[in-house]
């Protein structure tokens, strides 16, 4: 069974500063290690060692100082069987680097029974990148979301106001609740207008925010 030192010097051989340079634009802070590996690479290493098999050593990657190996560790790990705790640690880690490890970590928790219970506290959080992730995994799971209505009335009201990433996020939950919710589709609408354009700093990237209207529109006349 492959361990820790090995994962970590193969990912060191395959480094690639021209992902390194893409990553670092979009955000990646110089605190952590970066190699610069595609999301496929990791995830073909993952099928190869069968890393999902092995929790202890998916928590120990996630809980490296290496943005790669934290998200491979993030992307092998058991959701079921990390603890409430250790999300909470990660959070912490997470919050104040980049939205790749946010994203996976979001990811990670939206598979789990509780997840709609670190949504709701995180949406709170003084955190932007917290809070990014509890809009992110309350559009993760719309098509069983009772409160859904609810939280499209929030963002009305709240998201100009919000903060850079959490604004993302918001925009994305509209977007979903217009394709994924038959029954929001026109309040989906409604809000996206009511809110107006989407000022999200996303970076020195070409990345842009969706324009919520014509893709909900968009993807209604693909179905």
């Amino acid at each position: 069974m492959i361990t820790f030192d090995q994962l970590n010097t193969e990912l060191q051989s395959l480094e690639n500063q021209n992902t390194i340079k893409i990553f670092r634009n979009h955000g990646c802070p110089e605190s952590l290690e970066l190699y610069g590996l595609k999301i496929g690479d990791l995830k073909k290493i993952i099928r190869r060692e069968k890393l999902n098999k092995n929790h202890k050593l998916a928590v120990e990657l996630i809980e490296s100082n290496n943005s790669d190996l934290i998200y491979l560790g993030l992307l092998a790990v058991d959701p079921n069987k990390v603890t409430s705790e250790q999300i909470k640690k990660w959070n912490i880690a997470f919050r104040e680097t980049w939205t790749m490890l946010t994203s996976g970590l979001s990811s990670l928790v939206s598979k789990r029974e509780d997840a709609l219970l670190f949504a709701k506290e995180w949406i709170k959080s003084d955190y932007d990148l917290t809070k990014s992730m509890g809009w992110q995994i309350f559009s993760e799971h719309i098509p069983d979301l009772d409160q859904a209505e609810d939280l499209l009335l929030l963002i009305k009201e709240t998201l100009q106001s919000e903060t850079n990433r959490t604004r993302y996020s918001m925009n994305g939950f509209i977007i979903a609740c217009g394709i994924y919710k038959d029954d929001l589709y026109d309040n989906a609408v409604e809000v996206a207008k009511s809110v107006g354009k989407v000022h999200v700093n996303l970076g020195k990237t070409a990345c842009k925010v969706p324009d919520a209207v014509s893709y909900i529109e968009k993807a209604k006349n693909r179905k």
